[in-house]
């Protein structure tokens, strides 16, 4: 714009207020923050011609202001003119204010004093998308407050009211308690159709399944297919790789979720890396990764996840429990730091602890099958078997979506688990409480479930090892030990697997084979006590049933000792043996070696 067009266009004594807002913008989009308020400030005093500036000048300050980190200033310039309460974009900013500034209360305050006819959708979408910014903004505060319930409702609302809202969607699957039936239920009332453009809305569409579908993946979309060109604008975003890293950690596939994250950038999705780098043990390469973060991200909760992350893998889990509380304190709605504290209380078998954690974690993962799933595994630690019933049958539903009613048991579990380690957990329990037949039903369940089909992963060994285990019980030794072989198949390093095997062959009668499996699991550990029992036992019913028919004859043929020709005594006369002439007179050969010819016999 030229300097004359600049004058021709009405403000206080000539200015163009138009020119001065436009370079709000310009400013702003170049982070140049200082020149944007100079010039917010003049474009809000020019346009109050009758001494109130607009609403939109305000926001702008404000805007301006906030960015700043002038953030009681912010707040001010929107309460003190009351545009708070009619104008929908300074609301929104007061709120940020007071919400960066931790006053959680004070942005509700200021919600609540708003006009209620100002917080309805419109037809205008500008207006809509604004109505979102806020109820995203009420969302926040309300989950400080650890109202979460409401802020529940706040999210919902904002998302069908501008659908393309996807940090609505983001804090849902954070800091809400939504189980999955309820995700889908919401996905397929927004009105994608009608705000948003077909491709985009497939596009969209698309990125929300994959959100919400993040343990398993999506169905086909029959009723707003992608096409292939929107799918392959897709596939080269980041928010895709993401939600594929999602789905392969939740599949137990660590390399392949760290494959598709490097493929982004360093930082995407911190809290699956750390998680992936913590089950593939490579604490190097998760120290580096830590230090980055906090290096370039000392105030996000993942930073502090991550150096927690850390300390849990080299085993020092009280300074791990330090950062992961940092990183609560930042984030109070991440559900993932409850459970990496729950697991450092786990693992220094400080039960009580553990379970509190997870039962918080509970609350922020509602819709999570891994809160109750671990609180079942530390009833079962605790003998308290019903409730570890209870706690996996909750983790069950969960995954799969159904409803049980009234029914409990461990078949119960059975007939609707889908999820492997859920069903391996439940197995180990009914095991335990002497209900082996169920645990049989559920690890079979288990290896039906596991994502790699056909060709298991080495990880199972364990679950195939524990069905030998069961059948073992049952009496069925011959399946047994088809189970225990199988699990050396893939993992022949195991030594629990060869001394299991050993057991079985024991069983059968076959001792000599059951001291070679024992033989080789203590090859491959020494101190295992169970298989040195079994092994002295086997032995001495070997020994005892060992007869002097079977003791090995000696190898060697027998021996004959003859003496040299030159130590001969010679012949006396007529054929009578000569009298040993004892003491001298005769040369003493006591020192000397005898020959000793042996005949070997070949046969």
């Amino acid at each position: 714009m030229s300097k004359a067009e600049s004058t021709s266009r009405g403000g206080t004594d000539g200015l163009n207020v138009d020119f001065m807002r436009s370079l709000v913008k310009q400013y702003s989009e170049l982070g140049l923050w200082t020149s944007a308020l100079f010039w917010a400030d003049a474009a809000a005093a020019a346009g109050s011609g009758s001494g109130t500036a607009s609403g939109d000048d305000v926001w702008l300050l404000a805007s301006a202001m906030l960015a700043r980190g002038e953030y009681h200033r912010a707040s001010y310039a929107v309460t003190s003119r009351g545009l708070h309460k009619q104008h929908l974009l300074c609301l929104g900013v007061a709120m940020r204010a007071h919400l960066v500034a931790q006053e959680a209360t004070t942005a509700l305050a200021l919600f609540e004093e708003s006009d209620p006819a100002l917080l309805e959708p419109r037809s205008d979408q500008t207006h809509n998308r604004a109505l979102a910014g806020v109820l995203v903004s009420q969302a926040r505060a309300l989950s400080s407050l650890e109202r979460r319930d409401a802020a529940s409702a706040a999210l919902c609302s904002a998302l069908r009211a501008d659908c393309a809202c996807v940090e609505a969607l983001a804090l849902l699957h954070r800091q809400t308690p939504l189980t999955h039936k309820q995700e889908i239920e919401l996905l397929d009332s927004l009105p994608i159709s009608s705000q948003l453009g077909a491709a985009e809305g497939a596009l969209l569409r698309a990125a929300y399944r994959d959100r919400v579908y993040r343990h398993s993946t999506p169905p086909q979309d029959t009723n707003d297919p992608v096409s292939s060109s929107t799918e392959v604008v897709r596939a080269r975003t980041g928010e895709a790789a993401a939600s594929l890293a999602r789905r392969r950690a939740a599949r137990c596939d660590w390399a392949g979720a760290l494959k598709a994250l490097d493929g982004v950038d360093p930082w995407c999705a911190a809290p699956v890396r750390a998680a992936c780098l913590v089950e593939l043990k490579k604490s190097a390469e998760l120290f580096a990764f830590a230090h980055t973060l906090v290096d370039a991200y000392p105030n996000s909760w993942t930073s502090w996840f991550a150096v927690g992350c850390y300390y849990y893998l080299i085993g020092k889990n009280e300074l791990a429990r330090r950062y992961l509380s940092k990183a609560k304190s930042l984030e109070p709605g991440a559900g993932c730091a409850w459970l990496a504290q729950g697991h450092s209380f786990a693992a220094d078998n400080e039960h009580d602890q553990a379970m509190a954690a997870y039962f918080k974690a509970s609350q922020l993962m509602a819709g999570s099958h891994l809160p109750p799933l671990y609180v079942g595994v530390e009833c079962a630690l605790l003998n308290n078997f019903t409730m570890c019933e209870r706690f996996l049958l909750r983790a069950a539903t969960l995954h799969s979506c159904t409803e049980t009613g009234e029914e409990e048991g461990w078949d119960t579990i059975a007939r609707v688990v889908k999820e492997p380690h859920v069903a391996h957990e439940a197995g180990a329990a009914a095991f335990a409480a002497g209900q082996h037949r169920a645990a049989k039903e559920l690890w079979l369940a288990a290896l039906q479930a596991a994502p790699e089909g056909e060709s298991l992963h080495p990880r199972w060994a364990a679950t195939l090892d524990a069905l030998g285990h069961s059948c073992r019980k049952l009496g069925q030794l011959s399946e047994a030990l088809e189970w225990h072989s199988r699990a050396l198949a893939l993992r022949p390093a195991r030594a629990a697997a060869h001394a299991a095997r050993g057991l079985c062959l024991a069983l059968l009668g076959r001792e000599r084979d059951a001291a070679e499996a024992l033989h080789a699991a203590l090859a491959r550990d020494p101190d295992d006590v169970v298989s040195l029992a079994l092994l002295d036992a086997i032995v001495d019913r070997l020994d005892a049933a060992l007869t002097e028919e079977e003791i090995p004859a000696f190898p060697f043929g027998p021996v004959k000792i003859s003496l040299p020709a030159t130590l001969a005594p010679p012949p006396a006369p007529g054929g009578a043996s000569a009298p040993a002439t004892p003491g001298g007179g005769g040369t003493d050969h006591s020192d000397m070696s005898m020959s000793f010819e042996i005949s070997m016999n070949n046969d």
